[in-house]
Parts: C-alpha cells; sequence; structure tokens
C-alpha cells in the first residue's frame, strides 16, 4: 500500500515537474520573441541580436547550453557566432557539418539544417545518431537537444541550438514553439540585415551623388523609369546646356536629333538597357542652344530588390574632338595614293585606307576583322602568306620590316611589284607593340623602268665593245698603214696623206672620247668610288699639255694631299678642262691658271684662261646643254662629257668671268 501511494504521488511530482519546466521554456521563448524587435533596433551588428537570444534563452533553469552557428558555403562547416551558457569549451571539441557523409553531420544541428525542420534528441546517451560528440556533450550534463533553422524568406541565416541538462525536454508539444523562435530570430537578423542594406545603399548613394555632382567631364544624370530626367550634374549642365530648373522632368528624346527621334532611337536604347541591363552608344546629341556634339553614351539599368526597373543612369561624355581629330586622320589616311592599315599584332586587320581597297577592288566589311593573310591582296599563294605571317611576327615583336612583293590586284588586274613594311607602333610603356602599321607603295612601273634601263644598258656596252675593238682597232691599223705608204708617195701626194693621218688622228680622239662617254652611261648606277689623288690628275694632264703646245702658259696653285671621290675617269676631266681653256684661246700664248681648294666638304677645281670670255647666254647653254643639243660630237662634246661625269660624283660645274679676262671653269667634287 506504501509502495503504491508512494508511486503514484510520485508520478504526480514529476510530470508537475515536467510540466512547469515546459511552462518555463515557453515563457522564455515568448519573452525571446517579444525582446528580438526591440534589440533589432538597438543592435550595430548582427551578432549583437543573436548573442541576445543566447543569454536570454539560457536564464531558464532547464537550458545549460545555446549557440547560434552560420553555415560555411564552401566547406559546409557550421562555426559558432554566438554563444551562452556552461559550455566549458564544447564549441572548441565539436566539428560540426550540414553533410550527412560528415561524422559531425548526422546529429540535430545537421538534420535541421538539411530538413529545415525542428530535430529534437529527446536522450543524448542513447541516441546514436547524435554523432562522435555524445561523450563530450555528456561530459558537460548535456541530456538533450533540439536545432532549428534560422530562415526567412528563402534566405538561410543559420541554426540555434539548445542543450537542457535532462532527458526529454524538448517534446513533440514544444516543436512548433521552437520552430516560431527560429522564425522570430530569423526575421529579426533578416531586419537586420535589410536595413543595414539599405543604409549602406543610402550611404553610397549619397557619396556618389556628392562625386557626381561635382563632375564636370561627364554628363552624369538619371531617368525615372519612363525615360525623364530625374538628377542633374555641373558636367551635365556643362556638357548639355541646361540648368537643373530646365530640364528636371524632360524625356530624355529631348537631347536626340530629330532624325534620331522620328527613328526612335531614344526608346530604342532604353528598351535595351531594360533587357540587358546595360547600353553603349555614340551618335550626334542636341545642347540647349540648338548646335550638336559627338556623344558617348552608356545607359545603365537600375532596379530594386525584386529585379524591377526603377530607373536608369545615364553618362555622357562629349567626343566631339576626338570625332574631328579622327576625321582628319581619316582625311590623311585616305588622301594618300599610298597603301595603308592598321593591323592588330595577332594580325587582325583593324583599318585600311580607300587606296588598298581600290588596288584590291574590295570592300571594307570584307577585309577589315579579318587576318591579313586572308584578305583578297594575300590568299592564293602559300610562300606569300608564309612570309607576311613572318613579317607582322617580327613586327609585332617591335621590328620595323621591309621588303618586297607580288600582289594580285582586282580580278582583272594582274600583279603588281609592291613595297611593302610594317612598321610597329608602341605603347605608352614603350616596349609593348599596341598596333602595326602596314604600307605598301606600287613600284611596278618602277621596276619595268629599271629593267628597260638594264636592257638599255646592255645595249650600249654592246656598242662600246664595237667601238673599242672594232672601231679603235681598225683606226689603228690606218694610221699605221699610212705610215708605212708614205715611204712610196709622190710629192705631188703627200698633201692627200697628211689629210689622210690628220683624219684618222681626228677619228681616233673622237672614238676615246665617244668609249669615255659609253663607261658614264654603262657604268653609272653600279659604279663604285673611292678616294683619288686630284694632285697626281693635274700634274700629269699638265705635262702632256706643255709637251703638245710649247707656247702655252700653266701655272698651278694646290695644297699637296688633295684627294676627291672619283675614278679613272677623273684625269679625263682634267684633261678635257685644260684643253678647252688652250684651244678656245685667241691669245698668242694662252694663259691657264689651275687652282684647287677644299670648301666644307668639297673640293673646288678651277680652271681660268686669258681668252676671249664667254657670254651669260653661252654660259647656261654649255651648262645645260643635252645630248640632243650637239650637233656635231667634236663641238662641245668634250664640256658635255665633263659635265656628264662630275654629275656622276655627285659634283657639278659652273662657269665664271675671269677678270680682267676670259672664263674660269669651276668644278665641284666630294672631298674623299
Amino acid at each position: 500500500m506504501t509502495g503504491d501511494a508512494h508511486g503514484p504521488s510520485g508520478e504526480t511530482s514529476s510530470t508537475a515537474r515536467d510540466l512547469e519546466e515546459r511552462l518555463d521554456i515557453l515563457a522564455t521563448f515568448n519573452e525571446v520573441i517579444a525582446d528580438v524587435s526591440e534589440t533589432i533596433a538597438g543592435a550595430s551588428e548582427r551578432e549583437d541580436i543573436e548573442q541576445h537570444v543566447c543569454d536570454r534563452l539560457v536564464q531558464t533553469e532547464t537550458l545549460r547550453f545555446v549557440w547560434v552557428g552560420t553555415v560555411d558555403e564552401e566547406s559546409g562547416r557550421v562555426a559558432p557566432n554566438a554563444w551562452a551558457g556552461e559550455g566549458d569549451g564544447y564549441l572548441d571539441e565539436i566539428d560540426v557539418s550540414v553533410s550527412a557523409s560528415h561524422p559531425g553531420g548526422n546529429g540535430p544541428i545537421g538534420r535541421a539544417i538539411r530538413s529545415q525542420s525542428v530535430q529534437t534528441t529527446h536522450s543524448i546517451a542513447d541516441e546514436s545518431d547524435f554523432g562522435p560528440y555524445r561523450d563530450t556533450a555528456l561530459e558537460r550534463t548535456f541530456r538533450s537537444a533540439a536545432s532549428v533553422p534560422l530562415r526567412y524568406d528563402d534566405e538561410e541565416y543559420g541554426v540555434l541550438t539548445m542543450y537542457a541538462d535532462h532527458e526529454g525536454a524538448f517534446t513533440d508539444e514544444l516543436a512548433e514553439p521552437i520552430w516560431n523562435l527560429g522564425h522570430v530570430v530569423a526575421h529579426g537578423i533578416d531586419s537586420h540585415a535589410r536595413r543595414e542594406r539599405e543604409r549602406e545603399l543610402e550611404r553610397r548613394e549619397a557619396a556618389f551623388s556628392r562625386i557626381v555632382a561635382d563632375i564636370e567631364e561627364y554628363a552624369i544624370f538619371r531617368l525615372d523609369a519612363d525615360g525623364h530626367v530625374a538628377s542633374w550634374n555641373r558636367g551635365a549642365e556643362a556638357i548639355k546646356g541646361y540648368t537643373t530648373d530646365e530640364i528636371l522632368g524632360k524625356h530624355v528624346r529631348t537631347f536626340y536629333t530629330d532624325e534620331d527621334r522620328t527613328a526612335g532611337v531614344p526608346s530604342r536604347l532604353l528598351d535595351a538597357a531594360r533587357r540587358d541591363g546595360r547600353v553603349e552608344d555614340e551618335g550626334w546629341r542636341v545642347r540647349a542652344d540648338g548646335s550638336t556634339f559627338w556623344a558617348s553614351v552608356v545607359i545603365t539599368a537600375l532596379t530594386d530588390d525584386d529585379g524591377e526597373i526603377r530607373g536608369f543612369a545615364k553618362v555622357t561624355r562629349d567626343m566631339t574632338e576626338r570625332k574631328e581629330r579622327e576625321r582628319q586622320l581619316n582625311a590623311v589616311f585616305n588622301s594618300t595614293f599610298q597603301y595603308m592599315g592598321l593591323l592588330d599584332p595577332d594580325g587582325t586587320v583593324l583599318r585600311v585606307n580607300d587606296a588598298a581597297l581600290a588596288f584590291a577592288d574590295a570592300d571594307r566589311e570584307s577585309v577589315v576583322g579579318r587576318p591579313a593573310w586572308e584578305t583578297l591582296w594575300w590568299r592564293g599563294d602559300g610562300d606569300r602568306i608564309a612570309a607576311l605571317k613572318d613579317a607582322i611576327s617580327r613586327a609585332a615583336d617591335g621590328e620595323f620590316v621591309r621588303y618586297e612583293v607580288d600582289i594580285g590586284g582586282g580580278p582583272e588586274r594582274p600583279e603588281s611589284t609592291i613595297d611593302f613594311s610594317l612598321t610597329p607602333v608602341f605603347g605608352d610603356d614603350g616596349e609593348e607593340v599596341v598596333l602595326v602599321v602596314p604600307e605598301g607603295h606600287d613600284i611596278t612601273d618602277r621596276k619595268e623602268r629599271e629593267r628597260d634601263l638594264r636592257r638599255e644598258r646592255e645595249r650600249l656596252e654592246f656598242v662600246n665593245r664595237i667601238i673599242r675593238h672594232n672601231l679603235l682597232n681598225g683606226l689603228n691599223v690606218v694610221g699605221a698603214r699610212s705610215d708605212i705608204v708614205g715611204d712610196f708617195v709622190e710629192p705631188e701626194g703627200e698633201s692627200h696623206l697628211r689629210t689622210i693621218r690628220n683624219r684618222v688622228d681626228e677619228m681616233t680622239d673622237l672614238v676615246r672620247t665617244m668609249r669615255t662617254f659609253m663607261k658614264v652611261i654603262v657604268e653609272r648606277e653600279s659604279h663604285e668610288f673611292e678616294p683619288r689623288s686630284l694632285d697626281d690628275a693635274i700634274e700629269h694632264v699638265v705635262a702632256e699639255l706643255e709637251a703638245e703646245a710649247a707656247e702655252v702658259d700653266v701655272t698651278v696653285d694646290y695644297t699637296i694631299g688633295t684627294t676627291v671621290l672619283a675614278d679613272e675617269l677623273l684625269d679625263e676631266v682634267v684633261e678635257h678642262l685644260l684643253k678647252n681653256a688652250v684651244q678656245h684661246n685667241d691669245k698668242v700664248v694662252p694663259e691657264v691658271h689651275v687652282d684647287v681648294a677644299d670648301d666644307d666638304g668639297f673640293v673646288e677645281l678651277r680652271v681660268s684662261d686669258n681668252g676671249p670670255g664667254i657670254s651669260d647666254e653661252e654660259k647656261r647653254r654649255i651648262v645645260d646643254q643635252r645630248i640632243e643639243d650637239l650637233s656635231d660630237p667634236g663641238n662641245g662634246f668634250g664640256l658635255f662629257l665633263v659635265r656628264e661625269i662630275v654629275e656622276s660624283y655627285g659634283g657639278d660645274v659652273r662657269i665664271e668671268d675671269n677678270h680682267p679676262a676670259g672664263s674660269t671653269f669651276v668644278v665641284t667634287f666630294p672631298g674623299a
């Protein structure tokens, strides 16, 4: 009887205690729920809310330890944010995860997060799924536990976990209150987060507005969702000419030309920004005074948290000066007859001028954006393409490349020879090549002229060989035989023999002159000059002149060791000048003065005589005469030859008056 009485009495006492504990927990839940709103208002950080919840919950006699954790998205680990109660290092010893495959992922915490529902453990000692930290919990007299996910409006903020000091503390009756507690705490965290985001947005918008208001290089302003001006900065006023009061509320189409408004450009750009979030455009825009400017425009859609369009940000920059520079560049680019373009360092065609397009009979759209070796000029020849690729690669490495290439023109045009070059353009650092400029000049006609000249020189060389070997040798034979015949001629025939000998001598001199002239013509471009002694040439010619003409007075004034850039024809030049001074002199004793002087890298040879002098008109005729002006090769041919030889050296010839009488021939040679 006693035992029976005792039994029901003890059960009644235990039931009452359990009921009292549940009521205590419920009351605490209600108090925490009521406190959250007030806590949000005073909380500066999210952790303040979480810590208040933990502190308030452990004030019950039943709850021994409470903590709030958040999930690391990469690792899945649940990290503690706030805690309260008699944990005694508990959180340092556990490693909780949301993964079911993780040892610490199958307790109430992991299950609550995965299932998004309240999870309880009525007896930590008896439930094997609690995880590897059961002993750690029991050591701290944790006997039961409950976890609730903190989730509000699809936003996950972590998990709240509570531990009681006896088994069965979290009955099924408490599941709904625990869920409500988690919902309210998550709502409080969400409200705080939204409020902080709004405050941060307000701070950023205020800072942005202050910055935007002071920017003068750009027109930065806001449009409402329908495209009406809602804000205006200094740059917008400076660029577009409207004051804030004049433009607020006006539609963005105000800034567009009549043609663009008719074509629906403003609406089309706003629709593109709504669809894509951002749109860029360039074109003519209209200022308040009716003038136009070239604008670069970016329109960005502004959305709220639900993705609804609440307006647009528009940034406009006045690019009129750049547009004018581009126009000028295009004018220069397309005004040249040379073929020009711009390449990316990888060989992509960025730009090409009209001359190049006309040469290939191509349109710009079929060329720009393609690799250079795939364009009409280059395709169809593997070697030519390989050479171009190699040249572009070298230019991209900073090398100037130049070579000749045969390139096809249009369908009806044969290949042309092009003097082609690639010039690297370096960036601001002076090291990286940012552009490559290809240039081409059609040298087909020049190459044809060079071939014609080469063939002409070959013909002249053939004639020169005939003069040297056949004609000159024949005259030498005639001269020698006339000497032999002289022993057999009667006195009455001697005058005829003298005529023959004189004519042979004249013809021999003429042939030698012609040989010299042919040598100048044939070897002019290929001949290389070398330092030669002008002193030796003068001494040699003076000695010959004095030997041939006894009645001549020659004086020489020069510095020993004078050298000029010339060849073996230098003696011919000096000989013709000195003999001309004697042959065209009307004095009984011709006087010739030779003077040599250095003058700034050049050597000046002056040959003066005391003859009758030369009129100014005759001076010009002699210096400027052409070969067709020489009706008689023996008349003026020597001076013509002198001019041709000297000009081939890089010098010139002029004639001056010699005072008191006569003329001075002045020849300038490049100094050696």
